[in-house]
């Protein structure tokens, strides 16, 4: 198995690509380098959105004060750690930190017990509590955002990235609905249509019954045989209308036509449904990378090797087989990339376990395992450089290993 990265080097820093550093310094000029646990909070949301995240993890403010605490009290010195343990817990304590970005979540799975002064990194996380030090973890939403594990993972190795291994599930389709409807009907149009699932907007739909109302003037002219509930027939009728626009999911349109059609005094309502452009796809798990003219596998594990200082890697493959597309996932990739769409000819990951590792020699795929830790490492430099950038009142240094 590959053998630990040399603590001389654990702290290796990787430099942010230049325009990955021109966006996060725009961003650090939104927070105005105010450090308080809120704007630390929002300006992590905001580079390392915690949706990201696989949904079985463990991200965000794992230990922390009330909201009205958040947004008042000061962070005056960050420490960033790959885990939390002994040492990184006494680091915290006798340094005098005021919060600990810890890339694996210290509470993970559920808690049956809590030791005071124990040592499982739950217990290390109740002593940080004890001294009011808090505890975020950016986990595997880091792993998917731009400029985070992955991308600075392969910048790390000299490889660029072109796209996600493993894009997210395409978000549903919307339409926007446009009625025109009398004002004195708008009200009861509007809770028809909401009721039949229109009006949502954002993650998770955090915003519901959203719309845009414009008043503006109706005409119509309808022969003998029609019977409409403003006005005469066999005339020109001006009315006064509003203009009512939302948003519905594409599953949701034949509901909220029905609902339209049932409240709607006129009797042929008039309504436009117009196809909305999608939003740029988010970036999925992992990341894939050409090897410029390719090299053999035996040489492209002692160029990971050198790149990132390491005593050892483990490659599986024939060491002569020509590697031109590579897949990259930092951590455990399990057997997640044999499910991708990209054809590849070697995965580089941290680690691999047995059957997972037979699978991928199933596939006639090679792999080169760097080390989980080591595979993770680079990253935590990039986050000094990151927060550095955003908050430079704020004393942010990596942990000792």
């Amino acid at each position: 198995m590959a053998q630990r990265i040399k603590s001389s080097k654990a702290g290796r820093k990787v430099s942010l690509p230049r325009a990955s550093l021109r966006s996060n310094l725009a961003q650090a000029d939104a927070f105005n380098g105010v450090a308080t646990v809120q704007t630390i909070l929002d300006y992590l949301n905001t580079v390392i959105p915690p949706h990201f995240a696989q949904s079985w993890d463990k991200v965000g403010l794992l230990v922390g004060p009330r909201r009205e605490i958040c947004e008042r009290q000061r962070i005056r010195k960050i420490l960033i750690a790959l885990d939390l343990t002994a040492p990184v817990r006494d680091q915290c304590i006798f340094q005098k930190f005021d919060l600990l970005i810890c890339y694996h979540p210290p509470i993970f799975k559920p808690i049956d017990r809590l030791c005071v002064q124990g040592d499982t990194p739950a217990d290390l996380a109740v002593e940080l509590a004890q001294n009011k030090i808090w505890i975020y973890s950016p986990h595997t939403a880091l792993d998917v955002a731009q400029g985070g594990t992955n991308d600075v993972l392969a910048q790390a190795l000299g490889l660029s990235p072109r796209g996600s291994l493993i894009l997210p599930p395409p978000a549903e389709k919307h339409l926007k609905l446009v009625v025109f409807v009398p004002e004195n009907h708008v009200e009861e149009l509007g809770s028809a249509v909401f009721d039949a699932g229109a009006g949502k907007i954002g993650k998770f739909s955090r915003y519901t019954q959203c719309s845009f109302r414009t008043p503006g003037t109706g005409t119509f002219f309808g022969d003998t045989s029609t019977s409409p509930a403003v006005g005469t027939s066999g005339r020109l009728e001006f009315v006064r209308e509003i203009r009512f626009e939302t948003i519905v999911p594409e599953s949701c349109v034949p509901a909220v036509i029905a609902a339209v059609r049932r409240v709607h005094p006129y009797e042929e309502p008039a309504f436009d449904l117009l196809v909305m452009e999608g939003e740029k796809t988010e970036p999925g798990m992992g990341r894939i990378a050409d090897v410029n003219g390719g090299e053999t596998l035996k040489t492209l594990a002692r160029r990971c090797k050198k790149m990132l200082a390491l005593k050892s890697v483990r490659a599986i493959g024939a060491e002569n087989r020509r590697i031109k597309t590579v897949g990259i996932m930092a951590g455990s990739c399990g057997t997640l990339p044999l499910q991708s769409a990209n054809k590849l000819d070697c995965m580089i990951t941290g680690e691999l376990k047995h059957h997972d590792l037979l699978a991928f020699q199933a596939k006639g795929m090679a792999v080169i395992m760097l080390g989980h830790a080591e595979s993770e490492i680079p990253v935590l430099s990039n986050l000094v450089t990151r927060l550095s950038a955003a908050f430079p009142a704020c004393h942010t240094r990596l942990a000792k290993t």
